[in-house]
């Protein structure tokens, strides 16, 4: 089976979450993402996985905790990827990523200007040795303005953007989510705009430059509140009474969207047994909501969900065990189950892309530092003793490990 993007390749040089997160989604349709990864540490994402595998201890062998570690994140977000190690602070280093530029199709980086300069991966130099390369940055508030150089990431991002200051709670005080809504949201306006700008240079036959801004993206993120501030100056700052989470008996809970709409509201109150109720929908009048809450309380969950229709749209509010073991991820495959050569029995998520004709495909594990190095320099018409020579010189780095990170 062909799959869409199998004749693209990428240099990745992103790292933490949102860059590979974007990177992984295009390669699990077939783009070759050639992940460019130091020579002297892992990146900066390896470290921070191995970091919260050992539980925030440091003086430990981080090598040691790999295994773990790639359980922590880097085996979903990194496979299906190639890795080679170079050290691009070294003149020689950067010649071989120029070689491997000028047969590219995509860039993909996450730094700020400065490091793309020094390391000789700047727009200006990488579109002269390949027209038609497109080169892709993702960083805290993006190229041209006078933010460029300050250090961004998920945190700020959300403060800076306005996410933060919309996801607060009924003490005013911002909520400190344990998910990256921006990240995620970044990564997929990614994908989207590399692909765009590929299909552009199917007609133009030119490349351009794609500058992903995590501030920008937050904004678009909580676009449907921008319109209340561009008509009335202002939006809503903090949580307001409602029933969407609805606390049941036994401390579980249910995701209700009775009050949302109209249609639902009279049948719910009628099947939970509060018609008195339902006449009037109960939006911002924390009296009546108070009223449903306590009545709620008097029937576990599943109790409630064997009186209350499904078509009212009233669901379970599942723990992250019912989401990944529960009926929806086994019907829709949304776990894989596979035989990882260093770790065994491993599990990931599957890809919530569905083509019927040309799906995502599993291909390869996340690959260990530098275990393609020597093919990729092979590709690019280098001998074996040029290689030695190389690594030797601590210009390039390859695993020796004597293990296949691909499927069998």
């Amino acid at each position: 089976m062909t799959l869409p993007l199998e004749r693209f390749r990428m240099l990745d040089l992103t790292r933490l979450v949102p860059g590979p997160m974007a990177t992984w989604m295009l390669a699990d349709f077939g783009m070759d993402v050639l992940k460019i990864e130091d020579v002297a540490d892992r990146s900066a994402y390896r470290d921070q996985q191995a970091a919260r595998a050992s539980r925030g201890n440091l003086s430990v062998d981080l090598d040691a905790l790999e295994v773990e570690a790639r359980s922590n994140g880097w085996d979903h977000t990194h496979r299906n990827k190639r890795s080679i190690a170079i050290n691009l602070q070294k003149p020689e280093g950067q010649a071989i990523f120029h070689r491997l530029v000028a047969d590219a199709d995509v860039f993909f980086g996450s730094f700020r200007l400065g490091v793309y300069k020094r390391l000789g991966a700047d727009y200006e130099t990488l579109s002269k040795i390949n027209p038609r390369l497109i080169y892709a940055t993702l960083s805290g508030y993006g190229f041209g303005n006078s933010f460029t150089e300050w250090p961004g990431n998920e945190r700020n991002a959300q403060g800076m953007s306005g996410v933060s200051a919309l996801t607060t709670g009924q003490d005013g005080e911002p909520a400190d989510m344990l998910f990256q809504p921006v990240d995620s949201y970044s990564a997929a306006l990614a994908v989207i705009s590399i692909q765009a700008a590929l299909w552009a240079r199917e007609q133009t036959g030119r490349g351009q430059q794609v500058d992903i801004a995590l501030v920008e993206c937050g904004t678009a993120f909580v676009n449907a509140n921008v319109p209340d501030y561009f008509r009335k100056k202002s939006v809503r700052k903090r949580g307001f009474p409602s029933i969407g989470n609805l606390r049941c008996k036994d401390g579980k809970y249910l995701s209700s969207a009775a009050s949302a709409q109209a249609h639902f509201w009279a049948p719910f109150c009628d099947a939970v047994g509060l018609p008195e109720m339902r006449d009037k929908m109960p939006f911002g009048d924390e009296e009546r909501i108070r009223k449903v809450k306590a009545h709620m309380l008097t029937k576990t969950r599943d109790e409630w969900l064997d009186l209350i229709p499904k078509e009212i749209a009233v669901l379970p509010m599942l723990e992250f065990d019912e989401v990944l073991e529960g009926p929806f991820a086994k019907e829709r495959g949304m776990v894989l189950e596979l035989d990882h050569p260093l770790e065994g029995k491993v599990r990931q998520l599957s890809s919530p892309f569905r083509l019927s004709d040309t799906p995502p495909t599993f291909r390869r594990f996340a690959p260990v530092l530098g275990e393609h190095t020597v093919e990729v320099l092979h590709g690019i018409g280098c001998s074996d003793s040029e290689i030695g020579e190389l690594e030797q010189a601590g210009v390039v780095r390859a695993s020796h490990r004597d293990v296949t990170m691909s499927k069998r």
